[in-house]
């Protein structure tokens, strides 16, 4: 049912919070900020990453590193200088690997308005290791931009595209988000051609989420937004997946589609259960165990890197348990799903596996459903519903049980 996942990776994800300006619908933590504060934030971004690596080499845990992923925020609205210098410092102090997935974060219009401007910029991409784009494009019509608060129009995306080929870059992925307030279905599948004439290797789909605190939480509180009835929602996801199959893209995972060869390296630690080091304002990371979140509040961010300790706010050592069940939970976003000998590993180790005399599928699976007998009923429900497959190898969403993923993820946390 699934790929050999027993073969496991290590990334890096680095936090930049600053934007040009927050979206109306944005509930990410990024703020505006120009001068002093990204100096001061990219200094001290330097000395986590080398608290960290001494950290990890202590303890006796430091691993080839297999994707690196610059996100925000806005990446792209930092000085070269302070980029290139944090990316040194990452080689520095940890070992990428020669092949790995380097990822930046880059939305349209931040690259630089004059084309000589912009291919200089990528150029610099390029020489710090960056092989990988991924844009916040998000729609296709001006007047939807803007209504979303994005500072770019249709018309940087395509040309920047056009210059993000012409210096070589092969692995680009384009965001798009559905079902915005006042949009129909057929806006949304106006826009999603529109991105694939511009050829992206890898295309992520995003239903819109009203969250409280943004300028969209407010409008809906006071009556000024409707959000799109979910059934309208699901009915346009499902012409999106239909129209991304028909034009060659992989559906791989609940909201990414991926030409053949072009799955996000990164972003499959996380539904893989794999091992990732979080770096700069609130990231997050999950090692040897232990998932770990910095502070997201600046100035405790950097009077930690001054005191010279790591930033992090909160602290959790897996259980058993933990790591079977967010095994399911992640895994079940993946299109081919969990096997049973991929969740009870996370569960108990593979010595521990050995150990057992856990050999067969039967065995996986008998062991799996001892842990979640409680689930097992609902669980068969839900695929007497055409929701959920179960066979003897393990689990996996249907395209209607994708709908309420949710619900049926639950059974197992």
């Amino acid at each position: 049912m699934t790929e050999d996942k027993m073969d496991k990776k290590r990334g890096i994800y680095i936090h930049m919070p600053f934007c040009v300006q927050k979206c109306n619908y944005c509930a990410f933590l990024s703020f505006r900020a120009d001068g002093s504060p990204r100096k001061d934030y990219t200094d001290a971004l330097e000395k986590e990453i080398r608290l960290r690596a001494d950290l990890e080499r202590q303890n006796g845990t430091d691993k080839d590193i297999d994707t690196v992923y610059i996100g925000g925020g806005t990446p792209s609205v930092m000085d070269i200088s302070s980029m290139s210098e944090m990316m040194r410092a990452v080689r520095r102090s940890f070992d990428i690997k020669e092949d790995a997935e380097v990822t930046l974060e880059a939305n349209p219009a931040t690259l630089g308005i004059k084309d000589g401007v912009t291919l200089a910029k990528l150029q610099a991409y390029k020489f710090m290791g960056v092989n990988r784009l991924s844009m916040g494009v998000q729609s296709m019509d001006n007047d939807r931009l803007h209504y979303l608060g994005r500072i770019h129009t249709a018309e940087n995306v395509a040309r920047d595209m056009q210059l993000i080929r012409k210096k070589g870059f092969d692995n680009v992925n384009l965001d798009l988000i559905f079902s915005v307030p006042g949009e129909s279905g057929e806006n949304a599948l106006s826009d999603l051609e529109k991105i694939l004439e511009l050829d992206p290797e890898h295309i992520s789909c995003y239903s819109l989420q009203i969250e409280e605190g943004t300028p969209f939480g407010d409008m809906a509180e006071a009556g000024e937004l409707t959000e799109v009835p979910d059934e309208e929602d699901r009915e346009t996801y499902h012409r999106i997946c239909h129209r991304l199959a028909d034009a060659g893209y992989e559906h791989y995972e609940i909201s990414n589609f991926a030409k053949k060869g072009y799955r996000s390296r990164h972003n499959s630690l996380y539904w893989n259960m794999d091992e990732y080091i979080g770096l700069g304002l609130g990231a997050s990371g999950f090692i040897n165990g232990v998932r770990y979140k910095n502070t997201s509040d600046l100035d405790e961010y950097l009077a930690a890197i001054e005191e010279g300790r790591l930033p992090v706010a909160e602290e959790h050592r897996n259980t058993a348990f933990d790591n079977i069940s967010e095994a399911v939970f992640t895994g079940l976003r993946r299109r081919e799903g969990i096997s049973y000998e991929e969740a009870v590993r996370a569960y108990l180790g593979a010595e521990a596996s050995e150990k057992k005399d856990l050999k067969t599928a039967d065995d996986f699976c008998d062991f799996f459903w001892e842990v979640f007998a409680d689930a097992r009923d609902e669980a068969r429900e839900y695929a007497d519903r055409g929701l959920l497959l179960i066979d003897n190898e393990g689990l996996k969403l249907t395209e209607q049980g994708i709908d309420i993923s949710n619900s049926i993820m639950s059974l197992f946390v």
